[in-house]
């Protein structure tokens, strides 16, 4: 991804406009007014109120946005101006680099639940984007072509059908669900130090982070990611490729008929608690009704003081 500074500017979800795109469209001049409050560790709090015209060609559409807060109370005041809102179907693309470090702070259980998911959606629905775009890309591809002998490389497959078993999109209520146990709710040291959101082991020394309870003589760490994306298509690989995640994947592909959540019997010691935790945490935070939410884009118009990772 291209990183560059954008000065003078001002984020809007599109989510928020979406109903009247039609009519945008058509107008040379568009007002908007949006009150946004940002603070980074690099830069000093910066508050815009601001009412300005903008000429259309000067609104630019980016596909993600990405920001980083150091208190949960930034990311919600931040939430609330851009009009993000779980009620509404379609997710604004503003991807977090990591949780806040005082997540374990709030003492409102909801509000932290809420939080979590309204984090962790947009990442998960951009990853499994990515994922459809790989998948469509493959089908179109001949079988002798060179690209298709990079992706079966990359998957671990032997022929293209089995490729496509692989090269899938991760069901957004499981992801949600398994982070939400793996993380605490984005508040375990290993999510906050490590963006690591799905409890995954690196076997390489020094590359991650020990665990307190680590047994004598054990080498592994729980791996440490550059941001949260990292970690979500780390955890989406790893149930495309892993053997342990073979029948998930028949399972998602229907040649067999059970609960999804029963195809990672193999991803905790726990077994089948662990899937019985799964299918509570989805049923109690009525996470699959969130499977039928969209990225939505987001629209660029004049920001200021802050970086932007297109």
């Amino acid at each position: 991804m291209e990183k560059r500074n954008i000065s003078d500017t001002i984020l809007s979800s599109t989510h928020r406009v979406n109903n009247c795109s039609a009519e945008v469209s058509k107008v040379k001049k568009i007002i908007i007014i949006v009150v946004l409050v940002a603070l980074f560790a690099s830069v000093p709090k910066f508050t815009f109120e601001l009412v300005r015209y903008f000429e259309e060609s000067q609104i630019e559409e980016l596909d993600v946005v990405e920001v980083e807060f150091d208190t949960y109370k930034d990311v919600l005041q931040f939430f609330e101006k851009i009009g993000y809102d779980l009620n509404q179907k379609e997710v604004p693309t503003v991807i977090l680099k990591r949780f806040p470090r005082d997540m374990n702070q709030i003492r409102d259980v909801q509000l932290k639940k809420d939080l979590f998911v309204k984090v962790m959606l947009p990442i998960i629905l951009r990853v499994n984007e990515e994922l459809k775009q790989e998948r469509e890309q493959i089908i179109k591809l001949s079988n002798d072509s060179q690209e298709l002998k990079y992706y079966l490389a990359k998957y671990k497959a032997k022929t293209k059908q089995e490729l496509l078993e692989k090269v899938d999109t991760i069901p957004v209520d499981i992801a949600l669900a398994q982070a939400a146990i793996e993380s605490a709710w984005g508040t375990s040291r290993f999510a906050i130090e490590a963006n690591n959101i799905f409890g995954e082991w690196t076997f390489s020394p020094g590359n991650g982070v020990v665990p307190r309870e680590r047994p004598e003589g054990e080498i592994y760490e729980l791996a440490r990611f550059k941001d949260l994306i990292s970690s979500v298509r780390s955890y989406a690989y790893n149930l495309n490729v892993s053997p342990f995640y073979k029948e998930f994947r028949a399972i998602r592909a229907g040649r067999i008929k059970k609960p999804i959540e029963e195809g990672l019997l193999y991803y905790s010691q726990r077994r089948e608690k662990y899937i019985q935790e799964i299918k509570i945490i989805i049923a109690n935070n009525q996470l699959s009704k969130l499977r039928e939410h969209k990225s939505s884009p987001i629209q660029i118009a004049l920001i200021t003081a802050m970086n932007i990772v297109q």
